[in-house]
This record gives C-alpha cells, structure tokens and sequence, in this order.
C-alpha cells in the first residue's frame, strides 16, 4: 500500500527545478495566451510602435520631386504588472483526493508524481484567474486582493480611450449595433463587419478576428440554424468565419470576455498580452514553516495587455449593453 505521506522536500526540489516550467504554465496555459498576439521580455513597461504610411504611390515623372513627412509613428504603452500568489497549505489534506484520481483503472500513479500535480495545479489557477478576470476585465489596483487587481484588461483600457475621446463613433472605431440576440445575430455581425469595411476598404482583404463573448456566439450559432437549418458550415480547423466575409473574419469566442454583448474587430496581431518569463522578477519557491505539516508556496508572474493600434480596430461600446 503506499503512503500517505507528503514529502515536502520532495515539493521543494521540483519547485527548484521546474521552476521556469511552472511559470511558464502560471502565464501560458490560457485561452488568450493562445489565442492572441503575446509580447515577451516585458520588465515594466514597452513601447508599441505602430508605422503607418500615407498613400505613397504616384504617377511617373521625369524630375526628381519626392514627398516628404508621409509617415507616422503611434507610440502605445504596454505595462506589465507582478501578480503573485502566497499559499500556506497542508498538503495532506489533499492527498485521498488526489490518490482517488490516480488509482483508477489505465492510470499509472507514477506518471502523476504528487508534487507535478499539486504545484501545476496552482500555475494552471494562476493562468486562468489571468484568463477569466484580469485580461478583460482587470483594473490595476495595487492595494487590491484578487485577479482583477493585478492589472488593467482590455475593457478598462478601451473605456479609458472612450473617455478620452479617441474611441468615438465620430473617429469612425465605433460602432453601435443595439441589442444582439438570437433573433439577429447573423445579421447584426454582418452588418457590423460590413460598417468597419465601409469605413476602412482595406480590411476586406485582410485576415481579420471578431473578438465575441460564448453569450453571442451562441446567439449566432442559434440564428444560423434557424435561417438555414443547419449550424454555421464554412468551418476550417475549428475556425467559424463570419457568413459573408469570403473567410476573411474569424468569429474568435472569449472565456474571458464572460457574457458581454461588447464586439471587438481587429486584425489579428493587435491585441496583445505582455509578459517577462526572462528575468528574477518571476519566481516560484517553496518554503517550511515551524508547523512540519504545512507548506508555504509562492509564485510571482509578469502580466499585462494593450492594443497595439486603434486604426485596425472597431469597438461597440453603445450605453446599456451589457444591461
């Protein structure tokens, strides 16, 4: 029979040598991780710098007359926050549970090392606190206690632009759909997508993401069915393109966006979520208090996100859509 022991050295040695592997977990391991474009190497803040060029193509002329202050460069800042996790637990209290998992049939208990699991697991919290609260939804509140603290997330970063006025339906990267629902999803979306490309032509060929809540994906999903009695059929490796879009705009459903109603459209490298993974400002220990039973636990991980442009990127933001 095997014991039901906790080696809390045994904890200590895997943290030391796995260390760089969990906090590659307690930041990656996540849907917007995967999903969306990642920067790196982040100590505290990097500088976003998007080039953009007037229209620079003209006819041919024999002398030699060139154009002048015809590019632009938009510096945005990306800032990284250290979310950290403090833990004193008794890992005994665990281990029938975790015992129960590993004993069942076509499981071999030695692939599923009580330290790998129990110190994964507490990464994998981290990635998905990061995931379902601080990407979207996080505003930065040093003094605060819980992931929607560590950092601000899109939505606040979007609304403090709104109250700036550099999100505006006047400057053309808003647009109001009113109520979507299941009854108008496939239209709605379409007539969205369709507004930007009006707005700005070129988005027609280029690769782009709508960035929805699983809320409005099944309300498109339903829509669909209902007008063609079948679900969406231009899916492509998991993918769902936009009906009309000639494959061009991924329907890109968000854990972390939760039930909004809010849309974004973007090509797909401009919403980005920063970390380190580089430098001692991450870290991962573990520690033995005077209680030998007990085990002290902690992780530190960089985390943060921005919008590297607001000229490839459409908001709906209309009052009360979330009401």
């Amino acid at each position: 029979m095997g014991s039901n022991t906790v080696d809390i050295t045994a904890l200590q040695q895997y943290a030391e040598k796995y260390g760089k592997g969990l906090l590659k977990i307690a930041v990656t391991d996540n849907e917007a991780f995967q999903k969306l474009d990642v920067v790196a190497g982040v100590k505290d803040k990097f500088t976003m710098t998007t080039l953009r060029f007037q229209r620079l193509l003209r006819p041919y002329k024999r002398d030699w007359d060139p154009a002048t202050d015809k590019a632009n460069l938009v510096p945005r800042t990306l800032r990284v926050e250290i979310g950290e996790i403090m833990l004193e637990e008794e890992p005994m209290a665990y281990r029938k549970t975790y015992l129960g998992q590993v004993m069942k049939k076509g499981v071999n208990p030695t692939d599923h090392p009580f330290e790998k699991d129990f110190l994964e697991g507490i990464s994998r919290q981290a990635a998905s606190d990061f995931n379902d609260i601080t990407a979207f939804w996080g505003i930065r509140n040093a003094a605060g206690t819980g992931p929607a603290d560590v950092n601000d997330g899109f939505f606040t970063i979007i609304d403090a632009e709104i109250a700036l006025n550099t999100i505006s339906v006047a400057l053309k990267n808003m647009i109001n759909t009113a109520a979507i629902d299941l009854t108008n999803a496939v239209a709605k979306l379409k007539a969205f997508y369709r507004a930007a490309c009006e707005i700005n032509p070129a988005l027609r060929g280029k690769k782009v993401k709508l960035l929805i809540s699983h809320t409005i994906m099944d309300a498109y999903n339903d829509n669909y069915q209902a007008l063609n009695q079948a679900l969406p059929y231009n899916k492509e490796f998991e993918k769902t393109f936009l009906e009309g879009s000639g494959h061009n705009c991924i329907l890109e459903p968000m854990t972390g966006m939760g039930t909004t109603k809010r849309i974004i459209l973007t090509v797909d490298w401009n919403m980005s979520v920063g970390t380190d993974l580089e430098s001692d400002q991450e870290s991962v220990s573990i520690t033995k208090g005077i209680n030998p039973k007990v085990v002290g636990f902690y992780l530190a991980a960089a985390y943060g996100v921005q919008i590297w442009t607001l000229n490839d990127v459409f908001f709906t933001n209309e009052p009360g859509v979330d009401a």
